[in-house]
């Protein structure tokens, strides 16, 4: 993924600069994290970072809130969960683990 793939509401230079400081086990425990507030429904983006604000805040102070849907992107793009929208438009997008893995 490149800062190309993003939609209208982009992260900042600056919150590209934290979230490329970003580990690789880091990026596995948000996935994680994701993957655990996301069901066989189909939900707003918004209610699944929403839902994982809490535990995000415990764990990843240091990143950006926009690195949760960064993250999707990738889910997205590996298989995981499935998108109906922009992903970076949390409010008009929705998500859901992808058919057959709930």
């Amino acid at each position: 993924m490149d800062d190309n793939d993003l939609g209208e509401d982009d992260p900042s230079p600056e919150e590209w600069a934290l979230m490329r400081q970003a580990t690789p086990a880091e990026a596995a425990a948000v996935d994680a994290l994701i993957l655990g507030h996301c069901t066989d429904s189909w939900q707003k983006v918004a209610m699944v970072v929403g839902s994982s604000l809490d535990d995000y805040d415990a764990t990843f102070s240091h990143l950006p809130y926009v690195y949760m849907q960064v993250r999707m992107l990738d889910l997205i793009g590996h298989g995981g969960i499935e998108c109906q929208g922009d992903v970076m438009s949390m409010r008009t997008s929705e998500v859901r683990l992808r058919a057959g893995s709930a």
